[in-house]
Parts: C-alpha cells; sequence; structure tokens
C-alpha cells in the first residue's frame, strides 16, 4: 500500500477535533439524506454535518455519513488529497468501545463533480479512540442514541 493513499484519511480526520456553531450552507451536492449541522471546524473554515437518515445499527457498530464543506478552498491547505469543495464520508463508531474509522469517502469540486471516490478496509484504517470534547464524540452521541 502506498503512503498517498494511507495520507489520505489522516487529511480527512483532521476537521473532527473541533466543535463550534454553524451557519446554514448554500448550494453544495447533497447526495440525498436529512443533513444536521453540526458545527464548524479548522477556524470556521469547514462545515459539518451528519446525515440522519444514513445512520445503521448492528448490535455496537453503527455506520452513518458526514458532510464537510470547505467554505473558503483559498484559505484551505489541501494535504495529500485533491482541493476538494465538499466530502461525503462514511464511518463506522463502536459505541461501546468508542472508537471510529472512515470507511469511504467522495470528494467534490466547487462544480459538484466527484474528483476522488474512496472505499477502506479494516487494515487500510484501524479503529482510532473518540477524542473527548471532539465533534466526533458529538457525532457519537447522536448516533448511538439512534
Amino acid at each position: 500500500m502506498n503512503t498517498k493513499h494511507l495520507l489520505r484519511p489522516a487529511a480527512l480526520l483532521l476537521p473532527l477535533v473541533i466543535l463550534a456553531g454553524c451557519p446554514s450552507v448554500g448550494n453544495v451536492p447533497q447526495a440525498g439524506g436529512d443533513w444536521h449541522n453540526m458545527g464548524e471546524a479548522n477556524n470556521g473554515n469547514f462545515m459539518l454535518a451528519v446525515d440522519k437518515n444514513s445512520i445503521k445499527r448492528d448490535g455496537q457498530l453503527v455506520t452513518f455519513r458526514d458532510r464537510k464543506i470547505v467554505v473558503d478552498m483559498q484559505e484551505e491547505r489541501f494535504i495529500n488529497v485533491p482541493p476538494y469543495k465538499t466530502a461525503i464520508n462514511n464511518w463506522e463508531i463502536h459505541c461501546g468501545n468508542k472508537t471510529f474509522r472512515l470507511t469511504a469517502s467522495t470528494l467534490y469540486d466547487d462544480t459538484g463533480k466527484i474528483i476522488s471516490d474512496e472505499k477502506y478496509t479494516a487494515v487500510d484504517i484501524r479503529p482510532m479512540a473518540i477524542p473527548p470534547n471532539s465533534l466526533t464524540e458529538e457525532q457519537r452521541k447522536i448516533v448511538c442514541a439512534h
């Protein structure tokens, strides 16, 4: 497996450590769903939402998708990912162990065109502990209560 393939998911995980208020979003790929705004991250340059319609539970394991919108692409440093406007990511959260991992990511440019579509196995990305007081912890509360 090459390093570029491993670093891409890490770059997508970075915004999950901050939670704040979130304004409404404009014209972005919706990919269906019932999007619940979660806040913003990366100094307000990422707007984050969870698709409540995507939440599926199997015992302690919950899968769902989230959406990250880059507010100002010129202000963002895209490391190990192509410059994107919107990311729709699929996640697994283990409610009992309080771990999470990325399972898929689709990146869109500012016109809504798909520029990257990746899927990840448990070997590609191992489950990670959910940091306390993080956006991921807020997501865990929502999806594990579902």
